[in-house]
């Protein structure tokens, strides 16, 4: 019974970091860059290309997809860089996972106009 007792013990304290890791500060980056969507129909993904011609899957599929509307405009990101490759992205695209946390668009005079995120 002990032994069960220190086992739960354990599992609770490593999951709990587990949990808080994932959205440390430290892990927060700004990318400006733009949506490229990759891949053949019907198998196509979107990822973002930076200004330095870096590509990075978005993670998770959800924002992936929310994300595709704004193929083509000029964009600031405020991003997660995961530790690991997730999603089919993250195959393909060797700069990295990302998880989007906040975006807004550059207009064409440079100001940025508020667009979505938490």
């Amino acid at each position: 019974m002990a032994k069960f007792v220190s086992f739960l013990l354990v599992f609770a304290i490593t999951s709990s970091n587990a949990f808080s890791l994932e959205g440390r500060e430290e892990n927060t980056v700004r990318l400006v860059g733009r949506i490229q969507i990759y891949g053949n129909a019907p198998h196509t993904f979107a990822g973002i290309i930076d200004e330095n011609g870096v590509e990075y899957a978005i993670y998770p599929p959800e924002l992936e997809e929310r994300l595709r509307a704004l193929q083509g405009h000029l964009i600031e990101f405020t991003v997660i860089a995961l530790d690991e490759p997730r999603g089919f992205g993250s195959l393909v695209l060797r700069g990295g996972t990302v998880k989007p946390l906040k975006w807004d668009l550059i207009g064409g005079d440079g100001e940025r106009v508020p667009q979505g995120g938490r």
